[in-house]
């Protein structure tokens, strides 16, 4: 059996780094477990890693794992670790990698510990569900809502290269997007004109997304689908256009038969712990639950058109100017 390892959390509190998983090797068994470190030096560049890297063992590896040995292999019943890391200020928050010792002497080096946590993550894995439809799909053009890339990270390059794109964000952008309200789409965009239609952490800052449900609807060939992932739990940003935060139940209030849709896929992803800044007898449970997520995402179907309408212009439901025209005023 070849090496097993996943890591449930690796999380920076401050000046130290949370990490917990598993790993189990049946023969020759592990033992040891160290954290490894890339550590730049403060006259390079954030990428370049120096030479010699920190490396923190793990003192806490051969906790009781039950549901890894109930789940795996009978033998794997002491295969957990758990513990506030003291990893370098300047790693925290970076990739980083697990180095296994076994019985023989043998070291075993692991790739991408954060790659490693994300991995199947339900929201990254719905994203994926999204594409694998979309390499089916023959033709046509999927639209992006909030195309504009403000974290650096774009998903056009996941879109199959047979299919056209279009994205669209309040702001026109170097990516070559188009300016425009999702609450207007219909308008903008014209009728049935998509195969599909996906963002990223958008229905947050929508001020009703309920109404571009229904415009999704309208700019959707039957059959379209729709990707949305967005945030169950996240601090407040860009105010005053943050108004909303989904859970994975969310999903069938706004895509249902009414508004001409079914929820193909509705989950919660990236696990979170919530600190309370003051701690009181209510509270003082939240940071050991794992209930929180930091994502939701959902993949729906057009099933029908929709007579539904929702007359409310956005300047009266949002009054206050999105914060990133009011830069461009």
């Amino acid at each position: 059996m070849p090496l097993h390892w996943k890591i449930d959390e690796c999380a920076a509190y401050h000046d130290r780094l949370r990490l917990g998983g598993w790993c189990f090797n049946a023969t020759p068994r592990i033992t040891g477990v160290e954290a490894v470190f890339p550590v730049t030096s403060a006259s390079s560049s954030p990428s370049a890693a120096s030479a010699d890297p920190a490396i923190v063992p793990l003192a806490s590896y051969g906790l009781p794992s039950p549901d890894v040995a109930a789940d795996l292999d009978p033998a794997a019943t002491h295969t957990r670790f758990d513990e506030f890391v003291a990893a370098p200020p300047e790693a925290l928050g970076r990739d980083f990698t697990l180095r296994f010792t076994l019985a023989d002497g043998s070291v075993i080096d692991g790739d991408s510990a954060l790659g490693n946590a994300l991995a199947g993550d339900p929201c990254f894995a719905c994203f994926s569900h999204f594409v694998e439809q979309l390499q089916r799909i023959p033709g046509g053009t999927v639209l992006e809502l909030g195309a504009h890339a403000r974290s650096a990270l774009t998903r056009r390059p996941d879109i199959p290269a047979h299919l056209d794109y279009l994205g669209l964000d309040v702001l026109a952008g170097p990516d070559g997007n188009s300016a425009g309200d999702a609450h207007r789409l219909a308008d903008l965009l014209g009728s049935r004109r998509f195969v599909a239609a996906m963002s990223f952490s958008v229905f947050e800052h929508l001020a009703m997304p309920w109404k571009v449900a229904l415009e999704l609807n309208r700019v959707l060939a039957p059959g379209g689908l729709v990707f949305t992932q967005t945030h169950q739990t996240w601090p407040m940003h860009e105010e005053p256009w943050d108004f909303w935060r989904f859970s994975r139940h969310s999903w069938q209030t706004i895509f249902n038969t009414a508004t001409g849709f079914e929820v193909l896929e509705a989950v919660s992803g990236d696990p979170a712990h919530i600190h309370a800044c003051y701690t009181d007898p209510v509270t003082r449970g939240l940071a050991a639950s794992r209930d929180a997520h930091l994502g939701s995402a959902s993949l729906v179907r057009k099933i029908s058109d929709t007579a539904l309408t929702w007359p409310v212009p956005v300047e009266l439901a949002a009054r206050d100017r999105h914060p990133y025209l009011a830069s461009t005023d």
